[in-house]
């Protein structure tokens, strides 16, 4: 019985020796392939809670000339002031390197997943392949936006287009070119200019009432062409020189005022003939085409401002401020007229429940970088709304004046009433306007940061 345990014993360990020994020649013919392969794949940051540009920034990784070169860095740069000088990179490679080094100015750091480097500076990295036999070194560049986006920087183009000074002035972009319309009471003149800041002697206008309310002359959104409507008459212009009357003064519904840009069309306010109602009023190829329905009441006829602008829901939209009703008493109204194809045209005056002031007169407003801006104006008691712009982020409800520290608009604006103010490209244009003792034809010129990012 014992000889039997001991026989099956021996046995088993004979086998287990067996398959020892087979394991061993095994691995003593398998041959090991290393790579050769260097290529990073992948390169971004760890995540931070507090910075989470820092995690999504996508980086984009191209090659040199050189095949053992190569460029590691964001097209889209991190939010100002991100801080980059302890960021901890995560790499994928086509295949495991021998090694991973960043390469500093100061120091080199075997990378093993967990180190933290500056990157407020450039930096290389080099990657030497498994088998040792290629070396490839990528720079790394981390772009980080170096002025602040909300910095509004504003300058002077001309500190004056009218030599006399005592002129009523409206300014636009037409077809590309700058225009100043001036009025001194008896004749209308017009300026142009290519870039803003050297501006022509003036043409004096033949086809404009010699009385023209300048400050009523409307461009449409496109720049290519101008309205202006006095006394039932509507004129238009392709070059602001030449305008073309339509007399509408025996229509039942008589043009008073051009009032807007809205919805790809053009819009003024008319009065009834007979029930002296007030409507509105689309350009419809050559006819105007009224709106039945009359405009609610103390509607603004004169020293009002328009902006017209998309909706967050993408419908069109546009807020029409302040100015003077029917029978010249000042308003406060910031009128919302929003068109959708269910419910047609809506009304609605925000100053019901969040009046700005007791009244807006001669404001300039624009909509420009995803807000609202409102320039200079006067309220009930010929005050001066404010010492500075205002801006509004949720489309027109609530107004905040702006952060000196970033808008620099009071470096080159003196306070005043009666401003035009456009955007054409990427920046705001304010045209003259007045004061209590002087009469302005400067051209200002604004530019937001991060309009172009």
């Amino acid at each position: 019985m014992i000889f039997a345990n001991m026989k099956r014993t021996f046995f088993t360990i004979l086998c287990i020796f067996s398959l020892f020994l087979l394991s061993c020649s095994n691995r003593s013919t398998e041959t090991v392939t290393l790579s050769s392969e260097t290529e990073v794949t992948s390169f971004y940051f760890t995540k931070q809670d507090s910075f989470p540009s820092i995690g999504n920034t996508k980086f984009t990784i191209s090659l040199y000339a050189a095949q053992d070169t190569g460029l590691i860095t964001n097209a889209d740069s991190m939010a100002y002031k991100t801080p980059v000088n302890k960021l901890v990179p995560r790499l994928l490679f086509k295949a495991t390197p021998s090694s991973a080094t960043i390469i500093t100015a100061d120091t080199t750091i075997n990378l093993t997943g967990k180190d933290t480097i500056d990157f407020t500076e450039p930096v290389l990295l080099r990657v030497i392949s498994s088998d040792r036999s290629n070396t490839k070194y990528y720079r790394i560049v981390v772009n980080v936006h170096q002025v602040d986006p909300d910095l509004f920087d504003w300058h002077c183009l001309t500190s004056a287009v009218v030599s006399s000074g005592t002129a009523s002035t409206k300014g636009v972009v037409l077809n590309g070119t700058y225009l100043l319309f001036a009025n001194d009471g008896f004749k209308t003149t017009v300026y142009q200019s290519a870039d803003g800041k050297k501006w022509d002697d003036g043409t004096t206008l033949t086809t404009l009432p010699d009385n023209c309310s300048v400050r009523e002359i409307l461009a449409y959104d496109d720049g290519d062409k101008l309205y202006y409507c006095q006394e039932g008459v509507v004129y238009t212009t392709t070059d602001g020189i030449t305008w073309e009357a339509q007399d509408l003064s025996g229509e039942t519904y008589i043009p008073l005022v051009m009032l807007m840009h809205f919805n790809d069309s053009v819009w003024l306010v008319a009065e009834h003939a007979s029930e002296h109602t007030f409507h509105l009023a689309v350009e419809d190829g050559d006819t105007w085409r009224t709106i039945d329905d009359p405009l609610p009441a103390k509607w603004p006829l004169s020293e009002f401002t328009v902006v017209s602008f998309a909706s967050s829901s993408e419908r069109p939209r546009a807020m029409i401020v302040g100015g003077y009703d029917t029978e010249g008493n000042p308003l406060n109204s910031r009128w919302n007229i929003e068109y959708s194809q269910a419910a047609g045209y809506r009304y609605a005056n925000f100053a019901i429940e969040r009046p700005l002031c007791s009244a807006i007169l001669g404001a300039a407003a624009v909509y420009y970088g995803n807000r609202f801006y409102l320039f200079g104006g006067l309220d009930a008691e010929a005050q001066y709304i404010s010492s500075t712009a205002l801006y509004s982020d949720d489309e027109g409800l609530n107004w905040f004046p702006i952060d000196t520290a970033h808008n620099r608009l009071m470096d080159v604006y003196t306070q005043r009433t009666q401003t035009s103010a456009t955007v054409y490209g990427n920046c705001v244009y304010l045209f003259g306007g007045q004061s209590r003792t002087e009469m302005y034809s400067d051209v200002l010129c604004g530019k937001l940061t991060s309009i172009d990012w």
